[in-house]
């Protein structure tokens, strides 16, 4: 009789080497969110904005000389990416994480009833309700997150 394998660990991302990785990850997801819509961007700052590894992570990325534009805040992590211009929010990482877990509640109620929802391209309609219950999990977490003072 063999023996049983042991779960696989997660790793440590206490561990800088780890936490390191992870995030040059999502900022390598984000920047083929940005090729994926054809928005051209300038530099996305080398270190996050804020991060809570291994879930989420907002970016400052810079935009390419447009007057009156200073870029996006980015979002990547275990949920889909996304952006909001800088300019249309208040610069704090609890408010940020506010925007996107109101967008995100409001998008999967929109998907959950199998409707469009442009932000999130969803390629088989069918999918839609599962995918809204997906991304209302991921805004459920973020909200959880801005509700907790301790991170604050």
């Amino acid at each position: 009789m063999s023996k049983p394998k042991p779960a696989p660990s997660l790793p440590d991302y206490r561990n800088r080497f780890n936490r390191g990785l992870w995030l040059r990850e999502r900022k390598r997801d984000l920047l083929g969110f940005f090729e994926s819509r054809s928005i051209v961007i300038g530099p996305i700052d080398p270190d996050p904005y804020w991060a809570k590894v291994p879930f989420v992570s907002i970016w400052r990325v810079s935009s390419l000389g447009t007057p009156g534009f200073d870029g996006w805040y980015g979002l990547a992590g275990d949920h889909p990416c996304d952006i909001v211009g800088i300019n249309n929010l208040v610069d704090h990482p609890r408010e940020i994480l506010r925007y996107f877990s109101g967008k995100w509640l409001y998008a999967a109620q929109r998907l959950k009833q199998g409707d469009d929802y442009g932000d999130f391209r969803i390629e088989h309609i069918a999918d839609r309700p599962r995918v809204g219950q997906l991304i209302e999990d991921r805004a459920l977490r973020l909200q959880r997150w801005v509700d907790e003072a301790s991170l604050w």
